[in-house]
């Protein structure tokens, strides 16, 4: 990810308002994580500023994460003052980090910044080499059904904290399966905006990706406390094995 692709800097200010506890679900997905993984090793991509990587370091977990953003590692490195989390700095898509894990996470949507095919299966390629046999690679993301008949823009507007407000306008391109956010922050009586630009994958499509990889769909659900997903579900969490002979 370069260029136009980068979150704009002072994104770091405000992203953990972007993405709040939306599900007061944070303490599950911990919990999830736990019953499922044979070890302690996790490795994030795309970790931000460590929404997720804190609680599961807290929780006893062994956690690496990788984001290209030196912003956002500076902000979890505040908050990480006891040096929990071993951050990288590097590109999870064409780069491609040493060592095994028992589980490779990829939150809220963060597979959906690889722009084309081919930079979605070297994600799904890159997970699978960094998985132990046993490991699993975890991709939580929104359910396109919800945007890809998208015709008109859809405008909505957020009260992020009491001196900051977003408007974010959808527009949807079905036939390259991408969804543009264009967005406009005032804070502080400031104001900037940034473009996002992601190329969502409808389920199966996740599924051959990850088949391409050596990766098997082994579980899917709607929410952390095991949801069924069905057509309607605002979010898709995927959790793929590695096909190990036996």
């Amino acid at each position: 990810m370069s260029g136009e692709d980068l979150y704009p800097a002072r994104i770091a200010q405000i992203y953990d308002l972007l993405y709040p506890d939306f599900f007061n679900d944070t303490a599950t997905f911990c919990e999830f994580v736990r019953s499922r993984a044979k070890g302690n090793r996790v490795l994030e991509f795309g970790v931000g500023t460590g929404r997720i990587a804190m609680p599961l370091a807290e929780t006893g977990f062994e956690v690496t994460g990788l984001d290209v953003s030196s912003e956002m590692l500076a902000k979890l490195k505040e908050k990480d003052v006891d040096g929990r989390v071993k951050v990288v700095e590097q590109d999870f898509i064409t780069e491609r980090v040493e060592g095994t894990f028992d589980a490779v996470l990829l939150m809220i949507n963060t597979l959906f910044v690889a722009k084309t095919l081919d930079e979605q299966v070297a994600v799904f390629a890159n997970a699978a080499a960094n998985l132990t046999d046993d490991g699993f690679f975890l991709v939580e993301t929104f359910n396109p059904n919800h945007y890809h008949g998208l015709r008109q823009p859809d405008v909505q507007m957020r009260q992020l904290d009491a001196s900051t407000t977003q408007l974010e306008q959808y527009v949807a391109e079905p036939s390259r399966q991408l969804l543009i956010a264009q967005n406009l922050v005032f804070r502080d009586g400031e104001q900037f905006n940034y473009t996002h630009v992601l190329r969502y994958l409808f389920p199966y499509e996740m599924d051959a990706v990850a088949r391409n990889a050596g990766l098997t769909l082994a579980e899917r659900w709607a929410d952390w406390g095991s949801t069924p997903f069905g057509p309607d579900s605002p979010r898709c969490l995927s959790l793929y094995r590695k096909d190990v002979p036996s």
